[in-house]
């Protein structure tokens, strides 16, 4: 047996230590839950049922009623999204069976009309039309693309945005692959600076009243805190972040540690000059000094597969913690990326790592499986919205917007060219970590507990659905795993 080194003693002191801190760390973790968490809880939950006369960028969803409440089959406006596409899903394997061909007609979707389900006979219609232009059928599947816009004049119904928003999309792709190219499209002008306010005000209210934020940040921070249980002199590293709200958890938490106080935090992020982090620089510096905890921070502006370690000013007897948010996903386009950052953060030699994704799997080579795929995780993602959000909030249709062009058409809807896709499972990641000898740890119990503390205390979030997937914890909305997170260990030897 390999002799243990002084740094393999170090970690083996912290993680029995962190055990000894368990019960000190649910209570401090509930307490950073309450202080930081009373704001959010606020805006999610705090004057839903009184009626607003101001409607405005981070209005919460008044009602704060599930969209899965109360639903039947025959009553399609209660049913959420994600219960349409299963039912639209059974219903097209039925009807397959009972055709002697392989296609879904507008004859068949006429069926659907009396029942009242209309949106399952447009969802019906898309899954066809996607499937035609799969077999550039293009006549046939514009066909069914023209009726399904000509219906959806009022988008009441997420499933209805889901299915506008699709159908839009292939149908340019028909047009471009038919060679018809509008010259006389109107050129709408953009005001930036008004689209980039937008887009900041999009991003705080997605933070504030959507969950996947919120509980993926917490849970991963906590987890991080809970290991570091003993560490003096604390590395955080950052890797892809873009809002940084977790870092005044962090500094929160390690002012009120009842034993082991902090000798010095280091908190260090990589990322490109554009994220614009030096402007929370200041207010974070203010607080941490506030709380007297010792700190520094350091801005590595790289590409996330570019940096080297002398940039991170490694110190003798600091304890190092990598944090990585949506790096796998923005780096898919090239394996040859994804394996630099990883040995990069190898030669760290962390404590642990813990990496927060997206959870999805559009990377079938075939087209209509990653069509098939994308709807399914568009429904859920705009059944959150219909759930957290009122329909007039313009930050809606703008995360709406940015979702379906950067998750959906970037990933599913894009042509093959036999690169990784954008979006991946745990499981996939699993086996790709475990090339580098990287080895998956549980994560804290104070960070589980915390998780289904908020999702049960907002109303809103009845839909949101947390599940294990071995160590990993999956969040979702109606069952669809949506986000994941996960720590993760480095062997040494």
């Amino acid at each position: 047996m390999a002799p243990h080194s002084d740094e393999d003693v170090q970690d083996d002191e912290l993680d029995a230590e962190a055990k000894k801190e368990d019960a000190c760390n649910l209570q401090a973790s509930f307490e950073i839950l309450n202080k930081y968490g009373s704001l959010m809880k606020r805006l999610r939950s705090g004057k839903r049922c009184e009626p607003s006369q101001h409607k405005h960028l981070g209005t919460a969803r008044r009602d704060g009623q599930s969209s899965e409440t109360g639903c039947s089959a025959s009553n399609c406006q209660v049913l959420s999204a994600v219960s349409i596409m299963r039912i639209a899903t059974m219903e097209l394997l039925k009807l397959r069976s009972r055709m002697t061909g392989d296609s879904f007609t507008l004859a068949n979707a006429s069926a659907f009309h009396d029942s009242g389900l209309n949106h399952v006979k447009h969802v019906l219609c898309l899954l066809d039309a996607a499937e035609k232009f799969s077999n550039q059928q293009y006549d046939e599947a514009e066909k069914l693309l023209i009726f399904i816009l000509s219906a959806s004049h009022a988008a009441d119904h997420p499933i209805q945005r889901v299915i506008t928003c699709f159908a839009r999309d292939l149908l340019e792709r028909i047009e471009m692959a038919n060679g018809k190219f509008d010259l006389e499209r109107e050129v709408v002008e953009v005001d930036v600076k008004q689209a980039l306010a937008d887009l900041k005000a999009a991003i705080h209210t997605s933070e504030q009243l959507l969950p996947f934020t919120q509980i993926t940040q917490f849970t991963a921070i906590q987890t991080i805190l809970d290991s570091l249980a003993s560490a003096e002199r604390i590395h955080f590293i950052d890797i892809g972040t873009k809002l940084g709200s977790h870092w005044m958890i962090i500094v929160h938490s390690l002012a009120n540690r009842k034993s082991f106080p902090v000798e010095q935090l280091k908190i260090t992020v990589v990322c490109t000059p554009k994220d614009n982090v030096e402007e929370k620089v200041e207010t974070l510096s203010s607080f941490a000094a506030s709380m007297n905890v010792p700190f520094a921070f350091r801005i590595v502006n790289s590409e996330m597969y570019e940096f080297n370690k002398d940039q991170f000013e490694l110190e003798a007897g600091e304890v190092v913690a990598v944090y990585m948010e949506f790096c796998q996903t923005s780096l898919a386009a090239s394996p040859n990326n994804i394996e630099a950052l990883i040995g990069w953060v190898k030669n760290l030699n962390p404590h642990l790592m813990v990496v927060n994704e997206i959870e999805a799997n559009i990377c079938a080579p075939a087209f209509v499986p990653r069509f098939h795929e994308a709807l399914f995780l568009c429904s859920a993602m705009f059944d959150c919205l219909e759930d957290c959000l009122e329909r007039d909030n313009r930050c809606r249709e703008i995360i709406e917007k940015v979702y379906f062009q950067e998750i959906i058409r970037s990933g599913a809807m894009s042509e093959d060219d036999g690169s990784f896709r954008q979006c991946r499972k745990i499981n996939f990641w699993r086996g790709y970590f475990a090339r580098f000898g990287i080895v998956e740890m549980e994560l804290s119990q104070p960070s589980m507990d915390q998780a289904s503390l908020l999702v049960r205390e907002s109303p809103c979030w009845k839909s949101c659905t947390l599940s294990m997937d071995g160590k990993c914890m999956l969040l979702g909305w109606n069952d669809i795993p949506l986000r994941s997170v996960s720590a993760w260990k480095f062997h040494k030897h």
